[in-house]
This record gives structure tokens, sequence and C-alpha cells, in this order.
């Protein structure tokens, strides 16, 4: 079966090199009724299985600032603590909290663009893959999208990735449309995908200050131009760029306002901007603790997302995934062209950004899971043709139930454990890692995002001394819960040395699975010792401890140096 997209000759399937989908040639097939059906069926799934019980998990650090932040937006207040990230999300949040107040649970009022965005990905990756590889793997993509549950459980989190996801599958379906319609003397079609291309690459910008992404369309038009009949002018250039800044501000003119710079120095800096937040200067990965700042020695592996890619999808779709990546690598037809510099641009950054996290993956998943379509098609177009030469049989309707074969070997899988983790899909570890038994091993940062402080907190209002002080990770959070529980007379410090649990009254300690630190291990190892008071678990293991400390006694070892920390 294999080919190059430098010579034509005959697939073993019967498709010729240059008919075939990744040549994005043409215009791109319908449909038809069937194929609406299961797609439009996805997308309810999808939304039905991001939005059941979405305030299951109470608030995590980050999605804090983004309630406080929308809550502020419909008072007029566009400034905040929350100023290094877009408005878009916070703004859809706004608009969000105006409809449903008083109707739905703040944490769901916060999850639901996102939520939404989500399901919307479903759709973006459907139509890209159609274009790419074709109606079957655009189809199998939706269903992984829809139903894997780390793209369930990581777009049900306020967090800007799953918008920028959205926008950017959008921003490459258009461009490959405007590539498809250069090369077929289509000017107007082009012109106006291109327009839409732009369009959407500064909606994504707009959602998540990914600056880098902007590399993205640029390489994947000039290696699509030697393979190809499309030119983009300069002065078409200067038209489009315009366009994406012009749609950036609409969404997003927070840069315009005098104290934004101010704030983006400090924040950039170190300095401590709004309080006390949740920071991670090493990450638990693999049940090591790596460094998570930018040009470190003992900075996370460069491998870091390629685990995150083979451990948090069912086997078959890691399999199918790598396999669809090593196709591309050696094909590198078209369409190939538009997916490998999506993942290339991604890693690459990844292995200088600052930090690695899990929910980063987000963006560059749709590129991951549609190569995992792309195999899948292919391997059912083998096997269909294989089976019908060996049968005598006509081509179309062993490829049709081949291809629906190879659609249920591929999503069953996610889709069952989709369902039998939900409402806390993140947790779904591959059981080539495991399973659920190490989920606190691989990546429980992330994976558990702050699950089971708001229990820990409520359990704490109810029992805690008047006055006491609760140390952990997660001020902001500790503070909205205890303020909700009516205990506003609670304390809460960070877990540093020289800081927590320096108040002489009794202090209540929550050790998180997800946030064990080097500047907290030390602690956390002394209060492993004793029995927790109080225990928050989901899914039968535990989330958050509760250790309660007398008044006095210490949470770090007297030479325990004091701890500044920074994000």
């Amino acid at each position: 079966m294999g080919w190059r997209a430098s010579g034509w000759r005959m697939a073993s399937s019967g498709t010729s090199e240059l008919t075939h989908p990744t040549q994005l040639r043409g215009r791109t097939p319908p449909w038809g009724a069937v194929g609406w059906f299961v797609l439009a069926s996805l997308v309810l799934a999808a939304l039905a299985l991001r939005l059941s019980g979405l305030a299951a998990e109470g608030f995590a650090d980050d999605e804090v600032h983004k309630w406080l932040a929308a809550a502020r937006y419909l008072t007029g207040d566009f400034g905040g603590d929350d100023v290094e990230h877009p408005m878009l999300m916070k703004s859809l949040v706004a608009l969000s909290l105006a409809a449903f107040r008083g109707a739905l649970a703040p944490e769901t009022i916060t999850r639901l663009p996102s939520a939404a965005a989500g399901a919307l990905t479903v759709l973006a990756g459907a139509f890209l893959g159609r274009r790419l590889f074709g109606r079957a793997a655009g189809l199998m993509a939706a269903g992984l999208l829809a139903l894997a549950p780390t793209a369930v459980g990581y777009q049900r989190i306020a967090k800007e990735d799953t918008l920028l996801g959205l926008f950017f599958t959008l921003c490459l379906w258009c461009l490959a449309e405007a590539r498809a319609a250069a090369d077929d003397g289509r000017g107007r079609e082009q012109r106006r995908f291109e327009a839409w291309s732009a369009a959407f690459l500064g909606a994504a910008f707009a959602s998540k200050y990914f600056v880098f992404y902007f590399l993205i369309p640029l390489l994947c038009y000039a290696w699509l131009e030697r393979v190809s009949a499309w030119r983009v002018p300069l002065r078409r250039w200067a038209t489009l760029v315009l366009l994406a800044l012009a749609v950036f501000l609409v969404l997003n003119w927070a840069p315009l306002l005098p104290g934004t710079a101010d704030y983006m120095v400090r924040y950039i800096r170190g300095d401590a901007v709004g309080g006390d937040r949740g920071v991670s200067e090493s990450i638990l990965f693999m049940g090591k603790l790596y460094g998570n700042l930018a040009l470190r020695g003992d900075a996370t592996p460069w491998w870091f997302f390629g685990a995150f890619a083979a451990l948090k999808f069912a086997p078959v779709t890691a399999l199918l995934g790598f396999g669809g990546l090593a196709l591309a690598l050696v094909r590198r037809a078209p369409a190939h062209r538009v997916v490998l510099p999506w993942l290339a641009v991604f890693l690459a950054f990844s292995l200088i950004a600052g930090g690695k996290y899990g929910r980063f993956f987000v963006s560059a998943m749709p590129a991951f899971l549609l190569l995992a379509a792309h195999a899948a098609a292919e391997l059912a177009r083998g096997a269909a043709a294989g089976l019908a030469a060996w049968r005598g049989a006509s081509l179309a309707p062993t490829r049709r139930w081949a291809t629906a074969a190879v659609a249920v070997a591929l999503i069953a899988p996610e889709a069952e454990a989709a369902v039998t983790h939900a409402p806390h899909d993140r947790l779904y570890l591959s059981p080539l890692a495991g399973g659920d038994r190490n989920v606190t091993w691989f990546l429980p940062h992330c994976d558990y995002f702050d699950a089971g402080v708001r229990e820990a907190v409520q359990w704490v209002a109810a029992n805690a001394e008047p006055g006491a002080e609760v140390a952990s990770e997660v001020d902001w959070t500790v503070r909205l819960y205890a303020e909700r529980a009516g205990r506003t007379d609670l304390a809460s410090s960070p877990v540093l040395a020289g800081r927590a649990c320096h108040s002489g009254r009794p202090c209540y300690v929550l050790v998180q699975a997800g946030r064990l630190y080097r500047h907290n291990e030390v602690a956390v190892a002394r209060l492993q010792a004793r029995d927790p008071a109080f225990v928050a678990r989901i899914r039968g293991t535990d989330a958050v401890r509760v250790y309660r400390l007398a008044p006095g006694e210490p949470l770090f070892p007297s030479d325990a140096q004091p701890t500044v920390r920074r994000p």
C-alpha cells in the first residue's frame, strides 16, 4: 500500500494516489444522510459527557480566578489578578454567569464554555479529518474526540486550552480547504477560506497566549507550496495578518488597557500578583519530582507529552496514533503537511517552555487523534482490499463493513472508559501504565486538578475550632469554600517553611495527591507517619488528606529554611 507524494502509482486498495484524500484535491465529499446522523449523534454524546455532573468536582485554584474575573467583568472591571490570560474565556464565563446565575452551581457556570467548546471541537475535528483523510477518518476522529475520557475530562475544566484547540482546528481546516481550492482554480473560495483561517487564528490567540502557534500555518503553507499551485502574494499576507489582529483585539482588548503591561512584567518576573496562588516549581510525573521551570537541568523530560499521548488514551488509540504519525512522516502527502507542523511546533516549544502540564496537550490533541483515525481508515482500506480480492467480492460493501469494524474496535474502548470514569474522566489511565491503581503515580497534578479540596474544606469548616488555621497549596480555593461555609474566621496559609502553622492556633493541613512539590515534600513525609483526621476520596483513592496539628505544633522540621515560592 505504500506510496509517496512524488510518484503516482496505484495503491493496493484500488485508489490512485492522485485521488487519495490526502492529496487535498477537489471539493470535500459530502457527509451523506448516514454521515450526518453519526456526526450529530457524536456531538450530542460529547455534550452529554461534558455537561453531566459539571459540579461534581470543586473549583481548582485556576478556576477560582476565572470565576472571580467573570464576576468583575459583569461590573465593568476588566483588570484584576488574571490578566496573564486573554479575555475570551473569562468573557464567555461572564455571559454564562449572566444567563444562569442562581440556576446552576458556580462550578457548572464557570465550566460551561469549555464543555461547549469541547463538543464543538468534535465537529471541527470531523470537518478537518474529512478534508485531510476522507469521510471515514473524519467520523472516527470525531468519535475519539467525543468519547475519549482524556478529551472529555480535560475539556470539562475552565482552562483556555480547549478554546485554543477548537479555533486552531478550524484555522487549519480552512487552510486545507484554501489549498484545495487554489489547486482547483477556485479563486473566490480560496480567498474566503484564507480569510476564515486568519480569523480563527486571531480567535485562537484571543483564547490563549501560545503565540508560537503562529508558526504552524506559516510552515504548513511553505511546505504545501512545494507540491501545490497555491500562492499567496505579500499584499494578501498583510491583509490576512491585519484580519487576524483585528479579530484578536475585538475578542481580547485587555492588552490595550494601561495597567496590562505593568502587570505582565511583574507576573513574568515572578512577583506575587493578586495574592497567593497555586504554583508548581516542580511537578510529580511517573513517581518522580521534576523541575517545572524553563531551562533547568532537572526539567521534566522531553518525552513528557509523548508519554501523555501513549498512556492517557486507550492502547489501540495510542498504537494507531503513533502508527499514523509514522505513516505521515514516511508519506508526507499534502494532508500530512498540515498535521505534522502542528505537532512539531507544539513539541518543539514544549522543550523550552517554562512548565509542562497535561492540559497543554489539549490544543494539539486533535492532531494526534486525527492521525489515529487516519491510520485506522488506512487499515480498514487495506483489509477491505485484501478481503475482497481473496473472496472475489465487491470492494465497496466490503470496505464499508471493514471500516465499521475498525471504527468500533477503535472507539469502543474509549467510550467504555469514558462512561465508567464519569464524572472524573481525567483520572483515566491506560492499562499499559497500570490503570486506575497508578493514577496518583503518573500525573496527579493535572489529572486531579484540585478535585477533593472542596470536600476537605467543607469538613474543616464543620469541625475546626474558631480562628483555626488552614495550610494548603490553594489559598484562593480554601478561602472561597470557607467563606461559602460561613467560616470567614479561618485563616489560610501556604505550606511553606516559615509560613505554615505559625499562628499558634490549631492548624489543619491539606495534603493533595496532585500537589506534592519540592517545597513541601519534607512536611508531607512527616505527616504520613500519622493518621489523617479526614480523607476526601475519589474513585476509592485518597485525593486530599486533612491532618490536624495542635496549637504550636510545627509542620516543618526546626532546621527547615524559610521558603520563597515563585511561579
